[in-house]
Formats: C-alpha cells, structure tokens, sequence
C-alpha cells in the first residue's frame, strides 16, 4: 500500500482489512504505523544487499543495466512508485526515524551504483555518474508510466552509458 498510497494515504485499519486480520494483529507485531514503516524500509535495505550478489559476476556496466531491469520490473510493470520517492511529498512530516531508514536505502543504492562506476573507465567523476544515474533513472521511469513505454528507461540508462564511457 505504501509504494501505491504513500505513507499517509492508508491506514492500519485498511492495511489490516487488505490483509484479512485484525488490525490489533498488526499492532501485536508493530508498536506504530511508523514503526511498520521503519521495518519495512529496513527490509527492503536487505533485500537490496541481497539481489546484489545476484550481479556479483556481471561487468559494471551489465550489472547497472540489471539494476535497471530490476527496477522496471519491480516498479513500472506493477504500477508502483519507487520505495526510494514513495515518501518524497511526504518527507517533512513523516517521523525522523523513518526517514533515516529511506536514507540508508539511498545509499546502499548510491554506494552500490557508485562502486561499479569506479570500476569502469568514463570521462566524468564516478559522483557525477551515479547521481545523474539515479535521476535518469527517477525520471525515465515515471516517463515511461505516463507512456506506457517501460522500456524507454533502459534506453535513457544505456545512451547515458554509452555517451560516457572512454
């Protein structure tokens, strides 16, 4: 419900009724809305970590662009908003520690997509790279919802590669 509602826009009560449990079931396991939130963040931080090791054999280069299938698939084909932007118009109200968890989500991707441009030779700074990256990525992904064309995504990705690799 967070990646299509935002944070505030369900409650535990529809959570629950989504779930067909009661909602003193959800709160049996989570002391908060925020606390639900704050795990949730924490295990897509794994999760993260986890499919990473997927790409431990692929060139930078492929690995990036797996990166980039992965996230069509996770987001754009089941009409998702990124966990990474899912709270963007709500950050200045949602709880301190629910947006350090979104934070340390940030950079395990960052620190990620930024180690594998360290390893590739390109002409710009390997920052430069991976910030343009994530936004190009951020971009062309909600372009290719509003166009029904997922694929532009992997596109944009690869044209920008490609226009900087040496």
């Amino acid at each position: 419900m967070l990646l299509i509602k935002g944070f505030h826009g369900f409650s535990l009560q529809e959570l629950a009724d989504s779930l067909s449990i009661k909602k003193s079931s959800l709160y049996h396991h989570y002391s908060s809305k925020n606390q639900l939130g704050i795990e949730l963040y924490r295990f897509y931080q794994q999760a993260f970590l986890d499919w990473t090791q997927t790409c431990k054999n692929s060139t930078p280069e492929k690995a990036i662009l797996k990166y980039c299938d992965k996230l069509i698939a996770w987001i754009c084909e089941k009409n998702r908003v990124c966990p990474l932007s899912a709270l963007s118009l709500e950050w200045m109200i949602i709880d301190e520690r629910l947006q350090e968890e979104v934070m340390k989500l940030h950079q395990l991707h960052y620190d990620w997509i930024l180690s594998l441009y360290k390893k590739m030779e390109i002409n710009i700074s390997a920052k430069e790279a991976t910030s343009i990256t994530l936004s190009l990525l951020q971009g062309s992904i909600q372009l290719g919802r509003l166009t029904g064309e997922p694929a532009i995504v992997r596109k944009n990705l690869r044209n920008f590669i490609k226009s900087i690799k040496k």
